[in-house]
């Protein structure tokens, strides 16, 4: 009997000993699931922290460069700006060459981009010992480019005129970087007539710049292109009719004096806004307080607003200002610069040749003459409409966004 009994309390102990090694294993099997199930989780976002790192890395190795070369005026280096910006939008690092002593060296820092300075300038003008100086110096900023575009490394070079597109065109070359041209004027300068051999694309603002060239219009500020059309702009204008009146930056002379005089004869008819150029405030300020018909600035800081208060615009015909003119909407009456090679001219015959500007020549730009040719408009308001919309007919709103396509195409 008592063997029986000690056979039981073994079994029952044997037994109970069973369960807790049975409650032990499955205590010990539901930890090492829960830590499978975090391990697996953890090394999921790991594998994801590992993907993620190398999505980064990928992106910032694939990321394009463009290095841009435009500088000297206006009219190379805001339709540089522009296509520019067109690309960081895409995710393109952006890199300019341009000279320190030419208004790119303020401007473009101004607008966030980097810039690279190389040593050239024009020779138009200068004395005998300056050209036979000019290999040399042309040559020294060959190599000032190619070392910029050795460190730099870009996939491609965009050329918007300028003395640096020389050298810096040359230079791309030697590194086998793609060079893409874009000509702003109804001319080519003759350095694009150089750069056009060895470049891969050429773009061209007019149709008359080179043959067989893709025409697809100078980018302007996105802020132009998205004015109102001017039939709504001029739809409840009535007097006076405003008159924007620009000389460019540097302000031109004959503009300056002729307009003021015309104001004395046209009373409460009209109000004139006129940007004069730097230093050229004294003597048209004056005539404007005394007439009360107009207000004189050396500059016009913001170039939409005025665009869009203007029912007539009165100025030179560079080529952005033509091309700006377009896509604002605006009848004009240009004044061409007196160049050579006629080139201010064939940019404004852009506008003219299509009904939505008149050309005026230097020489024949007198008071009475734009008095003659105001007086007919001011007095037909719907003349002024027709050659408005005839304008924005003209305008080319997404150049900037072809160019950026070309490079894009283009690069390496």
């Amino acid at each position: 009997m008592d063997t029986l009994k000690l056979k039981r309390v073994k079994i029952n102990k044997r037994s109970e000993f069973a369960k807790n090694l049975q409650k032990l294993t499955a205590f010990f099997f539901r930890k090492l699931s829960i830590s499978c199930t975090i391990t697996t989780i953890c090394l999921k976002k790991v594998s994801q922290a590992v993907d993620s790192a190398q999505k980064f890395v990928k992106e910032i190795k694939m990321a394009k460069k463009l290095l841009v070369m435009a500088g000297g005026t206006g009219g190379h280096v805001f339709p540089a700006i522009a296509v520019a910006r067109e690309l960081q939008k895409q995710g393109w690092e952006i890199r300019w060459l341009g000279t320190k002593d030419r208004m790119e060296a303020d401007l473009v820092p101004k607008h966030g981009i980097p810039i690279e300075f190389i040593q050239i300038s024009g020779l138009k003008g200068k004395g005998i010992g300056a050209l036979l100086k000019a290999p040399f110096a042309i040559f020294k900023a060959v190599m000032q480019a190619r070392k910029i575009i050795k460190n730099y490394q870009p996939d491609a070079v965009l050329g918007m005129g300028g003395y640096v597109s020389g050298p810096g065109g040359i230079a791309a070359k030697l590194c086998g970087v793609p060079v893409i041209l874009h000509e702003q004027n109804a001319v080519a300068g003759l350095t694009n007539v150089w750069l056009s051999k060895i470049a891969c694309r050429v773009l061209q603002a007019f149709p008359t710049a080179f043959p067989n060239a893709e025409v697809v219009g100078n980018p302007v500020r996105e802020d132009l292109a998205q004015l109102e059309a001017p039939e709504i702009r001029f739809a409840e204008r009535g007097y006076p009719i405003n008159i924007l009146v620009m000389g460019g930056s540097q302000g031109a002379r004959v503009i300056n004096q002729t307009v003021p005089e015309v104001a004395k004869q046209l009373g409460n008819n009209v109000f004139i806004s006129h940007q004069v150029g730097k230093g050229n405030l004294g003597g048209v300020e004056e005539i404007y307080q005394a007439t009360g018909n107009g207000i004189a600035a050396e500059f016009i800081d913001d170039m939409a607003q005025a665009y869009s208060w203007a029912d007539l615009v009165i100025c030179r015909s560079g080529a952005l200002t033509v091309c700006e003119i377009a896509a604002a909407g605006l009848p004009a009456i240009f004044v061409p610069y007196q160049h050579k090679d006629r080139q201010q001219y064939l940019n404004a015959t852009y506008l003219a040749d299509g009904g939505a500007a008149i050309i005026i020549e230097q020489q024949d730009f007198t008071p009475q003459t734009l008095l003659n040719v105001l007086q007919p408009l001011i007095a037909d308001r719907r003349k002024l409409t027709e050659m408005a919309v005839k304008a924005r007919a003209k305008a080319t709103p997404t150049a900037a966004q072809r160019v950026a396509e070309v490079i894009i195409e283009q690069a390496k």
